[in-house]
């Protein structure tokens, strides 16, 4: 299984998206109309899909194109922000 480190540590971009992820996650917190559906549609899958997954960059290490990494990757960002419907996001 791979993990949020070792995911950071062949793609660091990552680590600025998870800045960018809490960051939001204090906004969500303060803000009672805010989606996580309108957030993860069209904030941060978008910003994740180039970094791990089957959409990687091109020239990308191996794991970062897989399904373990992809999931690794979301379920890490995801917990950071408010509970409720992430759980839903693929």
């Amino acid at each position: 299984m791979i993990t949020w480190p070792e995911l950071t540590a062949v793609e660091p971009r990552l680590l600025d998206l998870e800045q960018d992820v809490r960051a939001e996650a204090a906004k969500a917190e303060a803000d009672p109309m805010w989606s996580f559906s309108i957030y993860w549609s069209y904030t941060l899958r978008p910003a994740i899909r180039p970094l791990v997954g089957w959409e990687r960059d091109t020239g990308a290490h191996p794991h970062l194109e897989s399904e373990e990494a992809w999931h690794a990757a979301i379920s890490h960002l995801i917990g950071l922000l408010p509970a409720g419907e992430g759980a839903w996001a693929t």
